[in-house]
């Protein structure tokens, strides 16, 4: 009788604790499938808006010659616009942080939004080069940094455990835009010129409001920076500035990533410049352009599937992407025929596309979650230097030298050589430095 009894208290038991397993798994299945509903309008949102960005931004070049004859300014003073929009864009990296540490991201995504738009429609009326690098390039271009570095934030908050293939989606929008918008632009230009057809774009990034309303609302406990003196310092946003400055890894990437981002800036701000300069019209270069724009969107569609099939650092990965760029960047200053040029114009952009889209992965890997927004903003400053000086240095070389092949040809020594210096670096440093963070945060 004990025995029976004791079995049947034993049954009971059982089944008490499968019903609580049922209960437990079925509430797990029900928030398993409703998270990804949100977060998949998240990432789909940010890509648009990442779209528009770049869209807007890397695709300027294409008003170059038109608003330096209409301004009647140099080469390197037009050259400036695009490249204090893209150098103010990604060098503000770091404020933009500390803001969206103070305010959070949903805040900062619509306050820089709204400034964004404003200062570009005011660009419509400006009729000085000056202004419009001030109105349009500076107060704009930190509009957009803030929109810029919100998303990425954002999405490596929502998606930290599959970061890899979030962020190859997010940059593959970019490389999207980088090959609609130069042609775009030049369909538009013809028909409202380059004034009317900033215009436009306000109308487009404006769509970036909305996100950061939808910010405000996914991610509404995520923590914010402490008002009091006291605990200011004490922030994790002072605390991984001081732990990442220290990262020898980190610190040499920073650098290279500068010195890389200047042959860069220098194809996206000259390439129809460089067409003329090669007997070309400005339709072919904007042609140009847009083969570099397809070889992007195929670099990072090549990096967004085999990020489960790569076992390479990302770090010694983004290297060799970055001495691949350097060398076809020969190649496109060594071709003289149109289909050569279009040919390495593509393979130019199809390793431009796999270095910008194993960048931020390399940025996680080496800071790992809870540093990322800091490196990211640390990271688009590098990256707003390497543009903001691409443009006044190739600009000034061009109008003393006259030739646009030795440029390249300097700049691709540049790209291999930093490639070359982060490589050495990764490979003292060692696998186990590089991603240790992300395995402390998982």
């Amino acid at each position: 009788m004990e025995n029976a009894s004791r079995s049947e208290i034993e049954r009971v038991f059982i089944n008490k604790e499968e019903e609580a397993l049922v209960v437990v798994n079925n509430g797990c299945l029900r928030e398993h499938k409703s998270r990804p509903k949100a977060d998949l309008v998240l990432l789909v949102a940010s890509c648009v808006c990442n779209a528009l960005i770049v869209g807007y931004s890397y695709a300027m070049g294409v008003l170059f010659l038109e608003m330096k004859e209409s301004l009647h300014s140099s080469r390197a003073e037009t050259a400036m616009v695009q490249s204090i929009t893209l150098g103010v864009m990604c060098g503000g990296g770091l404020i933009s942080a500390f803001i969206s540490s103070m305010i959070g991201n949903g805040n900062t995504l619509l306050l820089g939004s709204l400034v964004a738009c404003l200062a570009i429609a005011c660009g419509f009326f400006v009729i000085s080069i000056l202004v419009l690098i001030l109105v349009v390039g500076v107060i704009g271009g930190f509009g957009l940094c803030n929109v810029f570095v919100s998303m990425f934030i954002a999405v490596g908050q929502v998606f930290k455990d599959d970061y890899k293939l979030a962020l190859a989606a997010l940059n593959l929008s970019g490389g999207i835009a980088y090959f609609i918008f130069p042609y775009l632009n030049v369909l538009m230009m013809q028909s409202y010129g380059w004034r009317g057809e900033m215009l436009i774009h306000v109308g487009l990034l404006a769509n970036c409001i909305p996100l950061g309303l939808y910010i405000r609302i996914r991610l509404p406990n995520e923590r914010v920076m402490p008002s009091s003196r006291k605990h200011f310092f004490s922030n994790t946003y002072f605390q991984s500035h001081v732990t990442l400055w220290k990262d020898p890894l980190y610190v040499t990437f920073f650098i290279c990533l500068i010195l890389r981002s200047v042959p860069l800036g220098l194809v996206t701000y000259f390439m129809l410049d460089i067409a003329v300069y090669k007997d070309f019209n400005e339709v072919d270069g904007s042609l140009f352009l847009s083969g570099v724009g397809f070889g992007n969107i195929i670099g990072r569609v090549i990096i967004l599937l085999t990020r489960s099939l790569i076992r390479l650092s990302p770090v010694k990965e983004y290297c060799i992407y970055c001495i691949f760029t350097g060398v076809m960047l020969i190649f496109l200053g060594l071709g003289t025929q149109y289909w050569l040029i279009m040919a390495f114009s593509a393979a130019f952009g199809l390793g431009y596309g796999m270095l910008s889209s194993t960048a931020n992965i390399a940025v996680f890997a080496i800071s790992g979650e809870h540093r990322y927004p800091t490196a990211l903003g640390i990271f688009n400053t590098g990256i707003g230097v390497g543009f903001g000086v691409a443009g006044p240095i190739g600009g000034v070389i061009k109008d003393n030298v006259e030739s646009y092949d030795n440029i390249l040809y300097g700049f691709s020594v540049i790209s291999i050589l930093s490639g070359l210096f982060l490589l050495l670096v990764s490979c003292l440093c060692g696998q186990k430095r590089s991603e240790l963070p992300v395995e402390e945060d998982t």
